[in-house]
């Protein structure tokens, strides 16, 4: 691990991020269980501290994979949908402002990033509450054909998100608690809402808002999902690396085997592994690694599925070699994130790398 050491103590001292937490689980068992740094950068600020696995961090686009793409086999096994079920059959009562030019997507559409909606717009510029976050959504024209290419899109799954919500009449944060934290015994892993006490919870820094004149702990970093409250099909999970490793290697059973507690039907379990037509690397929910310039380094089988957070986060499952790979960090707090847009900035050169030295002393 002196290589992984390494890589980590010198991105600290660059202040790619303040600190990190990575958590590797192989055929069901902890391998590696690794914290580095501090949860902030600020010496001043009262709540730097070592991080420690009990600190959560932002999960950031986590969210997708690790909530809304789950609760989806919820929907499908309850028969309130199916993955080719079209918005218009499920909007219609709900929406009087319908988009019709939303009507031929599909709930696999939304999963595998093929809607046709945008990648992302300022949605908190213009709303107020979540239902007028929602009605954002729902009137926006698509970029493109639906199914005709994949962008990944935030709005996708903030619809992906409402479409839960209405069929199973509970918000996102509480559906979540009862259809998979309370069911696998995960209590450091949960939405944070806007308006709920955090002072029993540690947490790591996640950046600074010039919206919010403040340095985040417990508050989601994505502005859009903050001017939802803090509970959105996007983002707005929390967790301890140790949690939402248990949740992913629990995922890793689900799809390569028969776990004591099921997450995932078995026919939900070829559906999110099902490959796109139009590119093989999109999943439903999930991505597969892409040909030499993976976020999972160069050791991750062609059987994996992954997903990144922008906060610095990630899950890798390797279904070859059942090796569960976890690494949360807060690059987001980093002055270079913010200066280069965290596409080019050093954590997207460092994330391959780190998977690298972790899965080479494992393979």
């Amino acid at each position: 691990m002196k290589e992984l050491t390494s890589i980590i103590t010198d991105a600290i001292k660059e202040k790619i991020f303040s600190g990190i937490a990575i958590e590797v689980m192989q055929n069901g068992k902890p391998v590696i269980s690794e914290y580095f740094g501090t949860t902030s950068f600020e010496a001043e600020v009262e709540k730097n501290e070592d991080v420690t696995a009990l600190h959560l961090f932002d999960l950031a686009s986590l969210t997708k994979p690790l909530c809304t793409t789950l609760l989806c086999n919820t929907l499908l096994e309850s028969n309130l949908v199916s993955v080719d079920s079209k918005i218009a059959e499920i909007f219609d009562q709900y929406a009087l402002n319908f988009n019709k030019a939303l009507a031929p997507i599909t709930i696999k559409n939304l999963l595998n990033h093929s809607s046709g909606l945008e990648a992302w717009a300022p949605i908190y510029k213009f709303i107020k509450n979540r239902s007028d976050g929602y009605m954002f959504v729902r009137s926006r024209n698509l970029e493109y054909p639906t199914g005709t290419k994949h962008i990944y899109s935030d709005l996708g799954y903030i619809m992906l998100g409402e479409i839960i919500e209405i069929l199973m009449e509970k918000r996102l944060d509480h559906l979540f608690e009862l259809y998979i934290s309370e069911i696998l015994d995960l209590h450091n892993l949960k939405f944070i809402p806007s308006n709920i006490d955090t002072d029993d919870d540690k947490f790591v820094c996640s950046g600074y808002s010039d919206l919010r004149n403040k340095l985040l702990f417990g508050e989601v970093n994505d502005q859009n999902c903050f001017a939802f409250g803090g509970v959105a099909g996007h983002a707005g999970l929390f967790g301890s690396a140790k949690d939402v490793c248990t949740l992913a290697d629990h995922l890793r059973e689900c799809l390569v085997g028969t776990p004591v507690t099921p997450l995932i039907s078995k026919t939900f379990a070829a559906t999110m592994l099902e490959k796109s037509k139009v590119d093989p690397e999109w999943a439903n929910g999930w991505h597969y690694p892409t040909k030499g310039k993976s976020t999972a380094g160069n050791f991750i089988s062609d059987n994996s599925i992954g997903m990144t957070g922008t906060t610095g986060t990630s899950v890798w499952i390797d279904l070859e070699k059942n090796i569960t790979v976890t690494i949360l960090s807060n690059r987001t707090i980093s002055p270079d994130a913010v200066k280069f847009g965290w596409e080019k900035d050093k954590f997207s050169s460092l994330r391959p790398k780190l998977h690298d030295a972790i899965l080479g002393v494992i393979r």
